[in-house]
């Protein structure tokens, strides 16, 4: 099958691989010079598992090639899948979903026959029926667009295996463009409906409802787990016994029941304040404020270890701040909504030094925080601070040996991620987040 993909960023570049390696022909349009340069050089653009490899596997095996042409990728195409970005509005909300209108448009002007659209972008709720509704609008005389909505439930640091691997496949379409979309989708699809992937059939927005509905339900529980923490270390209770308990419920389980610093990332945070202001526009007000007291309570995590870090030193003016971790979780080379990069902004703003290493975000933290100082290593860090904040959970910082370093300072362990035995073992003042230390000594 001949497949064009639009857009070859964190979800285009894993899902361009993905169909390749399940035997199409694949053409990538990517129209950011320097990210289509490492992708035609057998590189992904960015820092994910795994994705290179796959790039490179298919690129030198004749299926897969990138493009800045869109007239080359129409050419190509019997099936387009959109993946472009949808950001949140930068003065609002909602998300930016001007270049999924853009592409459409890119695509339909230059169209000559029939093709099935198939857009994988995350959207707001009755966004995609809008999206077929221009797409047939904008197609030359005689030319019939199908189009479909397929939202992605791609997970960053483990793109390719889910990409690959999905659960579930959802295909939102028209009664009319049904028949045609849904035989395409399959085809495109074979390698992983057979491999045990379930296909939902559905409306628009439906389909653009399941996105929506998975991502607030994880944000969700992850705050809930917060919150659950609050009322731990206020009644004394032992946090790790109650989300142990509750992970082993099977009608809960375990995933996302950790407390610490909370949610960031490119999806979770956009997702929520979208589906809140829809819910509110269609008159779903229980809705919508449920949903931004769940991005309340995250965003109330990094207000808390800013506090906890004033709590240890006294006054951040002039204290120095060692910090582990930028990116918005261990795994991937991305520093969007990043909780551990919010805190540490608002130290340095706070009047603290602040030196940051991460293992694979440094150089953007140096493009986007000039501020704060970015240093090569996590013991170059320590080096001559008060505090040392754990805010993103890299398997490199729990592998450190806590007794090898030549002092021993508090450490706010925000990810719950550090051995607390050995490093109190070692004389580190080992704190979790928001057990602030008091005057006797004890933390609570």
């Amino acid at each position: 099958m001949k497949i064009t993909v639009v857009g070859c960023g964190r979800l285009g570049a894993p899902y361009t691989a993905a169909l390749a390696e399940a035997g199409h022909h694949v053409v990538g349009v990517e129209v950011n010079p320097e990210a289509l340069t490492e992708l035609q050089n057998g590189r992904c653009p960015f820092d994910e598992p795994g994705v290179s490899h796959y790039i490179r596997e298919n690129s030198d095996a004749g299926r897969l090639r990138f493009t800045g042409s869109f007239d080359e990728a129409v050419e190509h195409g019997e099936v387009f899948f959109l993946a472009v970005p949808t950001p949140q509005e930068e003065h609002g909300t909602m998300m930016d979903v001007s270049a999924v209108e853009d592409s459409i448009r890119q695509i339909t002007r230059r169209l000559t026959r029939d093709v099935v659209l198939i857009g994988k972008s995350t959207v707001p709720v009755g966004t995609a029926e809008r999206m077929a509704v221009l797409a047939t609008s904008l197609a030359p005389q005689g030319v019939r667009v199908r189009t479909g909505w397929s939202p992605d439930f791609l997970r960053e640091a483990l793109s390719m295996e889910t990409t690959l691997r999905p659960a579930r496949l959802v295909l939102g379409t028209s009664p009319a463009d049904r028949d045609g979309v849904e035989a395409a989708a399959r085809q495109a699809w074979r390698p992983f409906l057979e491999a045990g992937a379930e296909l939902l059939v559905s409306d628009f927005a439906t389909a653009d409802l399941t996105k929506a509905a998975a991502n607030a339900f994880l944000a969700t529980k992850m705050s809930f787990a917060n919150l659950v923490d609050d009322m731990c270390r206020a009644s004394g209770a032992d946090m790790d016994v109650v989300s142990r308990s509750m992970g082993l419920d099977p009608r809960i389980g375990d995933f996302g029941l950790t407390p610490g610093l909370g949610w960031g990332g490119s999806c979770l945070g956009k997702d929520i304040r979208a589906f809140a202001d829809r819910s509110q526009h269609v008159g779903a007000a229980a809705t919508a404020a449920f949903l931004r007291t769940v991005d309340e309570v995250n965003s109330a995590r990094r207000a808390l270890a800013v506090e906890h870090a004033r709590a240890v030193l006294g006054d951040l003016k002039g204290a120095t701040v060692a910090v582990w971790g930028a990116s918005f979780k261990p795994g991937v080379g991305d520093i969007s909504d990043s909780p551990a990069l919010d805190v540490a902004g608002q130290l340095h703003r706070a009047g603290a030094v602040v030196r940051i290493y991460d293992p694979s975000v440094n150089a953007l933290v140096e493009r986007h925080e000039p501020d704060l100082t970015v240093v090569s290593t996590a013991r170059e860090a320590v080096a001559g601070a008060g505090l040392l904040m754990v805010l993103t959970d890299w398997p490199e910082f729990t592998d450190l040996d806590p007794a090898t370093f030549a002092a021993a300072l508090p450490v706010i362990d925000a990810r719950r991620c550090l051995d607390a035995e050995r490093w109190q073992r070692a004389g580190w003042s080992h704190q979790l987040l928001g057990h602030f230390p008091h005057a006797d000594g004890e933390h609570r």
